[in-house]
């Protein structure tokens, strides 16, 4: 497989792995009606989620190239899937916030080798366009290691309160 073919294949990826991701990052934000300031945060990267999809494809379409409809299906799908299985238990907003988190980490380390793989490749625009992409997944990422500490304790304080309430009515 020559070298552009890869960073191609990837591309279709990177799509596909964006599309999947708006179900789940605007079911989050849903969850996260208890906490308006991560309700709009994910929110507002659920949006970003669409546009780098469009950015992606964007440089798809300069090298000629569609993206996968069967994969882009299919991470839907899969997206539709884990935004469902995350159904609401009180500790949602911490089960949201690692899985959050795994993801933009897993989305840094793919843009973060598209982008070396491009401008090997002499892709100067996919890269910098992938680097622009990776700015906002680790702002996301960040935000989201930031608000951990305050996920867990509300997860926390909820469980107490009603442990203390199914005590009083004994």
């Amino acid at each position: 497989m020559a070298h552009e073919d890869m960073v191609t294949a990837w591309l279709k990826d990177a799509y596909s792995m964006e599309l999947g991701l708006v179900p789940i990052l605007e079911n989050h934000a849903k969850d996260a009606k208890e906490n308006p300031q991560m309700q709009q945060r994910i929110q507002q990267h659920a949006e970003e989620t669409k546009r780098h999809a469009e950015m992606v494809k964007q440089c798809l379409d300069q090298m000629g190239e569609k993206p996968s409809s069967l994969k882009a299906a299919v991470g839907g799908m899969m997206g539709t899937m884990q935004s469902v299985a995350t159904g609401p238990f009180k500790d949602e907003m911490v089960k949201n916030a690692l899985s959050d988190f795994a993801a933009e980490n897993f989305e840094i380390a793919c843009y973060r080798a598209l982008s070396l793989a491009a401008e090997q490749v002499g892709d100067t625009q996919t890269s910098r366009i992938c680097e622009e992409i990776l700015r906002d997944e680790m702002n996301m990422a960040k935000f989201l290691e930031q608000n951990l500490p305050m996920a867990v304790q509300e997860a926390l304080m909820m469980r107490q309160r009603e442990h203390g309430m199914h005590e009083s009515t004994h």
